[in-house]
C-alpha cells in the first residue's frame, strides 16, 4: 500500500470576520478525506482552527494539514 500525502487546505482569516468560507472549507476537507480514505473530524476541525486563530489582530493564512489517521497539524503565518 503506498503512502498518501496528507490532505492540505489553506484558509484565509480576518481578525473581524473569522477564517473566510469555513463552511466551504470544511465541505472541501470532508469530499477530500471520503475520497482517500482519511479519517475527519469535522467538528474538531473547527475547533482546531478557532483555536489557532484566536487572538490574532492581523489578516493571516491557515493551513490546515489532515493525515490519513484523522490527525490535523494547524499553522497560521501572518496575523
Amino acid at each position: 500500500m503506498s503512502h498518501c500525502p496528507d490532505i492540505e487546505e489553506l484558509m484565509h482569516f480576518d481578525p473581524d470576520e473569522g477564517i473566510a468560507n469555513l463552511d466551504e472549507h470544511l465541505d472541501r476537507l470532508k469530499a477530500a478525506a471520503e475520497s482517500h480514505g482519511f479519517k475527519f473530524d469535522r467538528h474538531a476541525a473547527r475547533n482546531e482552527l478557532q483555536a489557532a486563530t484566536f487572538g490574532k489582530r492581523r489578516p493571516a493564512v491557515a493551513r490546515l494539514l489532515l493525515s490519513p489517521t484523522g490527525a490535523m497539524a494547524i499553522e497560521v503565518r501572518g496575523g
